[in-house]
């Protein structure tokens, strides 16, 4: 590995079980992981006593029944400190953000404070803020008219991302689904994973699409040739790749001994696919920080990802605990 991805890992790892050590029973290391991705990948100097600070401060001065009162206190807070100087005052103006969304069509739920980030970190003073989230809003209304049953509030952040775009919204939906159609037709499976694949895609706002959907499997195939297991949940980050107007050969190699590193580390190795996660997006990064001075795709996507995991294991939990109780009723 090349020196700079080497100083990624072990700052990740420190950071890692640094928040382990004093959150295991509070956060799920999925959690942890993105947080000790998001220092990294912004080059912010990690202090724990400053993160747990600004965590207890959203949660005393969140409203009642808001989801920043359970683990996603922590990562708005490591959002916050990895991005602003001022964290508690921007936190306080992601509020105002959060409320206009949530004012305008979007329901409360843990997605929109992510929405709510991603729409603070893009918006410009000169653009007219409410504008943008109608557009972002009827967006989202257009996804769910193409995918009704896979579109869901997972998508508001990514569908904020797009109302960046100088597009018509039908355009840029027709556009969109030209990416999950031709997709579909070749590495890559219908469902959720594969519209997010599309959403990135668009982020991009590339001019030769078919060229771009080759790209994706050639690197989708790439990967796998290497001996690296990826599943839907890491469609997002095979488009993510396939942005980057370099050969990523050797990038591909980085991902793969980064990953190694991953899977033999304690506390990591039972979660190979979220340690591919984590490979790619810290190579990926630095390229795309390179190129482009702007990773806020990685941070939302990142974001996005990890919360839907949580959420869909927090459904899981909550559904067998409901069929044991069902049936212990039953038994009784």
């Amino acid at each position: 590995m090349c020196s700079d991805i080497d100083s990624y890992v072990n700052k990740y790892l420190k950071i890692f079980n640094s928040l382990h050590n004093k959150l295991k029973w509070k956060a799920q290391n999925q959690l942890l992981m993105m947080i000790a991705l998001l220092y990294v990948i912004n080059e912010k100097e990690f202090n724990f006593n400053e993160f747990i600070d600004l965590s207890s401060y959203i949660k005393s001065n969140a409203s009642l029944f808001s989801p920043l009162h359970s683990h996603q206190k922590f990562s708005i807070s490591a959002m916050l400190l990895t991005k602003y100087d001022n964290p508690k005052d921007k936190f306080h103006e992601l509020i105002k953000y959060q409320e206009g969304l949530t004012s305008n069509g979007f329901k409360k739920g843990p997605f929109t404070n992510i929405s709510a980030l991603s729409l603070m970190v893009t918006h410009d003073t000169d653009e007219d803020l409410n504008k943008r989230i109608l557009k972002a809003f009827e967006i989202y209304k257009g996804m769910k008219s193409y995918h009704y049953f896979l579109t869901s509030q997972s998508d508001y952040p990514l569908a904020v991302l797009l109302s960046k775009l100088n597009k018509p919204i039908d355009d840029l939906l027709e556009e969109i689904e030209f990416y999950y159609s031709k997709l579909s037709e070749g590495n890559f499976k219908n469902g959720n994973d594969l519209q997010f694949l599309s959403h990135i895609l668009m982020l991009a706002d590339l001019e030769n699409k078919d060229f771009i959907v080759n790209k994706c499997n050639n690197i989708y195939e790439n990967l796998i040739e290497e001996g690296l297991k990826v599943k839907r949940l890491h469609y997002s980050l095979v488009g993510l790749m396939s942005i980057v107007d370099k050969n990523l050969e050797n990038e591909i190699k980085e991902i793969k001994d980064i990953l190694n590193i991953l899977n033999t580390t304690k506390h990591l190795k039972r979660l190979k696919d979220i340690n591919l996660t984590m490979a790619v997006l810290m190579v990926i990064s630095k390229v795309i920080k390179n190129i482009h001075d702007d990773i806020s795709i990685i941070e939302t996507g990142l974001n996005t990802s990890i919360e839907t995991i949580i959420q869909a294991q927090n459904a899981a939990l909550i559904s067998s605990i409901t069929v044991t109780s069902t049936t212990a009723s039953t038994i009784q």
